[in-house]
């Protein structure tokens, strides 16, 4: 994949967004379990974004699409025991 960057707000208050390049945003999306929660949150709000701009590749929403999907499944493991409920 070729390297580009998105323009993604870190939140959804009126901000400057700010360019992220996507091949980083893969690549912590497969180390989003060694986050903070509030950096989990704000690299999974990124990926969101990036999913839902059509001016970004198909391949690149694909594969962050698929980083995103092991992650939220990866975390629903994680911090879902016996005795959590939704």
């Amino acid at each position: 994949m070729s390297k580009m960057s998105a323009n993604v707000s870190p939140d959804t208050t009126r901000q400057p967004q700010k360019k992220v390049p996507l091949q980083k945003l893969y690549e912590d999306l497969a180390h989003i379990a060694q986050m903070d929660l509030a950096a989990g949150a704000r690299c999974r709000e990124q990926a969101q974004q990036v999913l839902a701009n059509p001016g970004i590749s198909l391949n690149w929403r694909d594969a962050i699409a698929e980083r995103l999907h092991e992650a939220n499944h990866a975390l629903a493991n994680k911090t879902v025991t016996d005795g959590d409920s939704y």
